[in-house]
């Protein structure tokens, strides 16, 4: 998946650090990532002397910056272009940096008492030096789900109003005051009508499009499968096969590992995910690999 950057190492501790020469410097401007005209990221050494610098995370021995740098010459791409960037590891670092970009962006004011926050020293947050209030990035859980019946079929859904034209599976954002197994259950029940139980945890999934973090399940049918579709959220629902071409081998999303683990024959219905998946996950820590 997108985040599975290996070899690389993905830094996420608070440590400021004076910016180097080959460091690399990130600029977006809303939803566009700003390159530098060959389409490459810009580094420390390209910019003006004396230009300001957020540092926001480390990938091996590299630290990456946030800056505004469109006063430069340069090319844009949208931020979604950085699913297939190469090499692998800077796209990750790139969508990344945008979502930490969109918060600290819409993180200028408090919301307690409207003065202009300020950068933590300590720590990746901004404060207020008027009322003391602490703001965090913003992560929004969610949840994938792949439901099975007894026939050994998995449903399968098309958004309603949503460029995405291929199959997904169940999803939704969790609500205050439920638990994240309480919001599977809420989520298959509200977009197609289905009761559900006997959840498995399979993995997770940081996905910054969404500022989401990603939590991903298999569960089983209870009692009927008939589906009654929110034609408000869906335009398809149906149950599909192991054998269908349902799958987008992206090798990206934790929508299309899914899938793909179904199809593989290692999600069955009222059993539990494939011990020897189990123990590669735990091992490897990055989850079923696609084929």
């Amino acid at each position: 998946m997108i985040q599975d950057i290996s070899p690389h190492v993905y830094r996420n501790e608070y440590t400021p650090c004076p910016p180097e020469p080959d460091d690399i410097v990130f600029s977006f401007q809303d939803d566009l990532v700003i390159l530098k005209e060959n389409n490459c990221f810009f580094s420390v050494k390209d910019l003006p002397e004396g230009r300001s610098c957020q540092y926001l995370f480390t990938i091996d021995s590299t630290s990456f910056f946030l800056a505004d740098l469109l006063d430069l010459p340069h090319s844009s791409m949208p931020s979604r272009a950085m699913r297939a960037y190469d090499p692998k590891y800077l796209g990750f670092a790139a969508v990344t940096a945008w979502q930490l970009y969109l918060w600290y962006r819409d993180t200028t004011f408090c919301g307690r008492c409207g003065s202009r926050m300020i950068h933590s020293q300590t720590e990746r947050a901004m404060t207020c030096p008027d009322c003391g209030n602490i703001v965090y990035p913003r992560i929004m859980p969610a949840v994938i789900v792949g439901v099975l019946n007894r026939n050994g079929q998995i449903l399968v859904t098309k958004f309603a109003h949503s460029t995405y034209i291929h199959y997904a599976l169940i999803s939704g954002f969790g609500e205050i005051g439920e638990s994240i197994e309480e919001t599977v259950r809420r989520e298959v029940k509200e977009e197609c009508g289905v009761d559900t139980e006997n959840f498995r945890y399979y993995k997770s999934q940081p996905w910054s499009f969404s500022s989401t973090l990603l939590l991903g399940f298999f569960c089983d049918v209870k009692g009927s499968d008939q589906i009654r579709m929110d034609e408000n959220e869906l335009s398809v629902a149906r149950w599909a096969d192991r054998n269908e071409d349902i799958g987008r081998s992206d090798e990206i999303s934790l929508t299309s590992e899914m899938i793909q683990y179904y199809k593989d024959g290692h999600a069955v219905f009222g059993k539990e995910l494939s011990k020897k998946t189990r123990r590669s996950k735990i091992r490897q820590g990055s989850g079923y690999p696609l084929k």
